[in-house]
C-alpha cells in the first residue's frame, strides 16, 4: 500500500473530510446523514448504526449473530486494534501474529503487536467482518467468526513479500477458514519479467519477490484456505495496462514502461477469489480495477462529491461504514481532547459516557469490498461447504450486471465461461 496520497490509491482509505479538515490530500469519505437500510431483512434493534450500514443489503438477515460462527479470518493488514469494543469479542490474541521486523518497525514500537494498528486500515477491514452484534455501534457481515490477526503491513501501508509470503503461510499452518488481503505487494505494482526499462537486478527482484508471493498463495490454497484479495483502487486495466506509474521500487523517471504480460499482486493469482467494488447503485465504482482476474463485485462506496463553494452534491452516507481505531483518530486530529469528534465524518457510540466511546468512521475502496466477500466466504465455510466449493458457490449466486452499452474509457469485455472483466461473475449474493 502507498503511504501518501501522492501515490497510488491502494487499501488505507482516510475520510475525506477529516483529511481536508487537517489541510492533508485524500482518497475517501464519510458522513453522518442516514444511508440507505439494508434492502432484506430487519435491522437488530440497539445496533444505532446498522442503519447506514446500506452495503449489506446482500445478505438476507444481516446482523445475526451467528454468521459465521465457527469460522476464522485471517486479516492480513496492518494489524487489527483489539482494544475496539466491536471487535475484542472476535479477536483471537492467541493465534494472531506479527511478521514485520527490520525497517518496517523503524520508529514504531507497536511494530511486532498484531493487536496494534498504526495505519488504521487492518481495524476497519475487520470491522467489516467481524463487529459485534452487541447493541452498540456497527454489526460485521460475519460477526460470528473469530478474527486472526496476520500483520504484514507496517504503519506507512507497505507490505513486502517476505511479511506477505510469510503471513499466508502461517495462516494456512494455523488451519484458518480464510484469508482476506486488501494490499497489493510493495513495491511493485505490476511485476514483470520483461518490462523493457527494467534494470537485471530489478526484474530478478520481482522475480524473487513474485516466486514467495505465489508459492505462499499456492501453498494456502492446497491446505484448504479460501484467499480473497482486494482489485484495487488504480481505475486499472490490469490485462492491458503498459504504464506503471506507481511502483516504488523502480529506479527510473516518470511512468514505468511495462508489458501486458506483467502482473498485479495478490490480485492477479489464480488462486484468490478477486474483488472489484460497484456503488450502491449497482455500477463498477471509477475508482477500481478491472481485467478477467476479477472474479465477483460488491460494494465498495463512493467519495463525496462538492462543488465550487464546497456545496456537497453527495456526501459520505455511500461510503462504507466501519471500526475506527481511536488512535489513529488521535493521530489525524479528529478527536476533540475530551475524546468526541471533530468532524461530523467521525461517528462514536458512547453507551456509558466519553470514557465507553467506540469509534467508526466511512471508507471507500476495494479494500472493503473484499472482506464483504470474506464474510460471505466464512459463513459458507461454517455451514459446512468446502474451501473448494467456496469460490463456486459465490459465483454461481452472484447476480449478473452487464457491460454498459456506452464506450468507455476501460473497455468491459465478456469473459469464457459468463461474466465480464468489469463485474466477474457479478454482485455478491450470500446463497441460501
Amino acid at each position: 500500500m502507498a503511504p501518501a496520497p501522492s501515490l497510488r490509491r491502494k487499501t488505507l482509505a482516510i475520510s475525506a473530510a477529516i483529511l481536508l479538515l487537517l489541510g492533508a490530500g485524500s482518497t475517501t469519505a464519510g458522513a453522518v446523514s442516514s444511508a440507505p437500510s439494508s434492502s432484506n431483512g430487519s435491522l437488530l434493534a440497539g445496533d444505532p448504526l446498522q442503519s447506514k450500514q446500506w452495503y449489506l443489503s446482500w445478505q438476507d438477515h444481516p446482523g445475526s449473530s451467528a454468521t459465521g460462527s465457527g469460522a476464522s479470518v485471517g486479516v492480513i493488514d496492518t494489524g487489527v486494534d483489539a482494544s475496539h469494543p466491536d471487535l475484542t469479542a472476535a479477536y483471537d490474541s492467541t493465534t494472531s501474529r506479527s511478521f514485520l521486523s527490520g525497517g518496517s518497525c523503524d520508529g514504531d514500537a507497536g511494530c511486532g503487536d498484531p493487536g496494534q494498528d498504526g495505519a488504521g486500515h487492518g481495524t476497519s477491514v475487520a470491522g467489516v467482518i467481524a463487529a459485534a452484534a452487541d447493541g452498540h455501534g456497527t454489526v460485521g457481515a460475519a460477526p460470528g467468526a473469530r478474527i486472526v490477526s496476520l500483520k504484514a503491513g507496517d504503519r506507512t501501508g507497505t507490505f513486502t513479500a517476505d511479511a506477505v509470503s510469510q503471513a499466508i503461510r502461517y495462516g494456512a499452518d494455523a488451519h484458518l477458514s480464510v484469508l482476506v488481503m486488501s494490499f497489493t505487494v510493495d513495491p511493485w505494482f505490476r511485476y514483470c519479467d520483461n518490462a523493457p526499462a527494467d534494470t537485471p537486478e530489478e526484474r530478478a527482484q520481482q522475480k524473487t519477490d513474485m516466486e514467495k508471493v505465489t508459492s505462499a498463495l499456492r501453498y494456502a490454497a492446497d491446505r484448504g484456505v479460501v484467499l480473497v484479495a482486494a482489485a484495487g483502487n488504480e481505475a486499472y486495466d490490469l490485462d492491458h495496462g503498459t504504464s506503471d506509474p506507481y511502483s516504488s521500487g523502480w529506479s527510473g523517471q516518470g511512468e514505468r514502461p511495462v508489458t501486458e504480460q506483467c502482473v498485479t499482486m495478490p490480485a492477479q493469482s489464480d488462486d484468490v477469489i478477486t474483488v472489484g467494488a460497484i456503488t450502491n447503485k449497482g455500477v463498477r465504482a471509477g475508482y477500481s480495477n478491472i481485467g478477467s482476474s476479477i472474479d465477483i463485485v460488491t460494494f465498495g462506496g463512493e467519495p463525496p462529491v462538492e462543488e465550487p463553494g464546497n456545496a456537497v452534491t453527495r456526501g459520505q452516507e455511500l461510503g462504507i461504514l466501519t471500526t475506527a481505531s481511536p488512535g489513529k483518530l488521535r493521530q489525524l486530529g479528529a478527536l476533540n481532547d475530551d475524546g468526541s469528534p471533530r468532524t461530523d465524518e467521525v461517528l462514536s457510540d458512547c453507551p456509558s459516557g466519553q470514557a465507553s466511546c467506540r469509534y467508526y468512521w466511512y471508507q471507500m475502496g476495494t479494500s472493503f469490498a473484499a472482506p464483504q466477500v470474506a464474510a460471505a466466504a466464512a459463513d459458507l465455510r461454517s455451514r459446512g461447504v468446502s474451501a473448494g466449493d467456496v469460490e463456486k458457490q459465490l459465483k454461481a449466486s452472484a447476480a449478473p450486471i452487464p457491460c454498459p452499452s456506452e464506450k468507455q474509457a476501460l473497455t468491459c469485455e465478456p469473459l469464457t465461461g459468463g461474466g465480464n472483466t468489469w463485474y466477474g461473475a457479478g454482485a455478491l449474493r450470500l446463497p441460501g
